[in-house]
């Protein structure tokens, strides 16, 4: 079997498992990576990501992590739903089948409804992790483009090829989140390592000034986490999370229930799209029953004829 898996595939394109004979039809490319592409497919009516072009390795250790995931009671129930391998050019290809999360990514969501929505994404990121973390597996590769919003705020986490059992290296990660990459830490796969990477996550995601899209640039030696601390300060979207955004980055949450539970505590407010929108519906109800409480009165005390 190869290891590696370059050519996209095509729209259009019938893929078919040359073990389980399922066939999914290809839609279109919804991203690419170095460990692979993911498509959307189609099996019928109903629509379904499928992720292929690994390392076999690779490949085996992501599905080995997503079938420990999926018999869990936890969100990430049923993740896994096929995994085969399919023929093309001569060669055969691993590949597995995950429920197609739809939404938008952190950054589109944010621009079309506002940073205030930043406290509840982080509370619903937080959950996800911590339900990963309870499984015994660290996420690693925690960046925008792996955190899909939806409705109110709901998270879901995509492209799994990061994911590491709890005490071995981290074997995939995006520098500017990484705590090695600052000085911050080892890249040791632990809860903090995480809680590290969502800190940067939700610095960026609000940062107008765009100061980390240069910060590469920086040598190692001028790099540090009080960099970070220094933008989280002068950050008004977060003035409410900074005391637990400044402990994650600083390493001194050992597990993030610890972080949920302290994010919990802050009381922070809700987006003004929610508010206004619990308000409306407030007023529909309470309109609603005034005009019942005026047609019961009618009813009762208007004189018969």
């Amino acid at each position: 079997m190869t290891t590696s898996f370059e050519r996209h595939v095509s729209s259009g394109t019938i893929v078919q498992g040359k073990w389980n004979h399922r066939r999914y039809k290809i839609e279109r490319l919804l991203g690419a990576g170095a460990n692979g592409q993911v498509y959307l497919v189609k099996r019928g009516k109903l629509s379904y990501a499928l992720k292929t072009g690994f390392d076999a390795v690779d490949h085996q250790s992501e599905v080995n992590a997503l079938k420990t995931l999926s018999k869990s009671g936890t969100s990430y129930r049923n993740y896994l739903l096929d995994v085969d391998d399919f023929h093309c050019e001569g060669q055969d290809f691993p590949f597995y089948i995950m429920p197609y999360m739809k939404g938008q990514s952190m950054a589109d969501f944010m621009k079309q409804n506002g940073r205030d929505w930043i406290y509840l994404i982080g509370l619903n990121l937080l959950r996800k992790l911590v339900e990963l973390h309870g499984e015994g597996y660290i996420f690693s590769d925690i960046k925008m483009e792996n955190v899909i919003v939806s409705g109110y705020g709901d998270v879901e986490l995509i492209d799994f090829g990061g994911v590491t059992p709890k005490g071995r290296a981290v074997k995939q990660f995006t520098e500017v989140y990484d705590r090695g990459f600052w000085g911050a830490g080892s890249r040791s796969a632990d809860e903090a390592y995480d809680l590290f990477a969502f800190a940067v996550l939700l610095i960026s995601s609000t940062d107008t000034g765009r100061r980390l899209a240069g910060i590469k640039k920086v040598i190692p030696q001028n790099r540090s986490v009080d960099m970070l601390l220094e933008m989280l300060q002068a950050n008004r979207a977060l003035s409410h999370a900074a005391p637990v955004l400044r402990k994650a980055l600083l390493g001194q949450y050992a597990t993030s229930k610890e972080a949920l539970a302290d994010w919990r505590k802050g009381g922070y407010p809700k987006p003004a799209k929610i508010v206004s929108s619990i308000g409306g519906a407030w007023l529909k109800i309470c309109f609603a029953a005034s005009l019942l409480l005026f047609g019961l009165t009618v009813y009762l005390y208007w004189p018969a004829s």
